[in-house]
């Protein structure tokens, strides 16, 4: 049974099988946007940075793994909401939350060495609300649909993971220019 005391009060309305796989587009876009994007940095970036790069690569390919599951559930739940039966996409969400968890923390166990190494806030931050987003992110559908949440509940779940990880990516971003900031500077020091 829902936890939600009355499904008249449920707060997504019904979800078309058009909007998720557009949902399912989009996600796929971006993944193969971010994949060009993180293929460029290393490419290029990561020769720019030199006192913090042993500290700074372990974490960037942690956070690329996070991004990745990230979209991937929106991409994947969409998909799979849209042609399979509701216990296949319950167990989807259960072992891709799982895998969003296991990466959370090794980004979470990263952020400390991160921090002291390079002076961007954007990471942390990006951590700490990261964090809290994975939080409701695996909760929250299983808050609203009990042991079987609907295509509704699900839905929260696509929206939490489109928009953290494209906070995540954003956060990436920042930190890039920060970073090559402060190595500018200590050449220059």
């Amino acid at each position: 049974k829902p936890f939600w005391p009355n499904a008249r009060l449920r707060p997504m309305r019904p979800v078309s099988d058009g909007f998720l796989l557009n949902m399912a587009e989009v996600s796929g876009t971006l993944i193969g946007l971010f994949l060009v994007g993180v293929f460029f940095y290393v490419e290029t970036g990561f020769h720019r940075i030199d006192r913090s790069r042993e500290v700074v690569e372990p974490y960037f390919r942690a956070g690329t793994r996070i991004v990745l599951i990230l979209f991937a559930i929106p991409l994947l739940l969409s998909l799979t909401l849209v042609i399979l039966e509701p216990i296949w996409n319950t167990v989807l969400f259960a072992l891709l939350s799982l895998m969003l968890i296991a990466a959370n923390i090794d980004t979470a166990v990263r952020i400390r060495a991160v921090a002291r190494a390079t002076p961007s806030t954007a990471l942390v931050v990006n951590e700490v609300a990261g964090t809290v987003g994975v939080v409701v992110l695996v909760v929250l559908p299983w808050i609203l649909g009990g042991l079987h949440p609907t295509r509704e509940d699900l839905m929260w779940a696509i929206l939490l993971a489109f928009a953290s990880g494209f906070i995540s990516v954003s956060a990436l971003v920042l930190s890039v220019f920060d970073m090559a900031k402060s190595e500018s500077r200590g050449e220059a020091g």
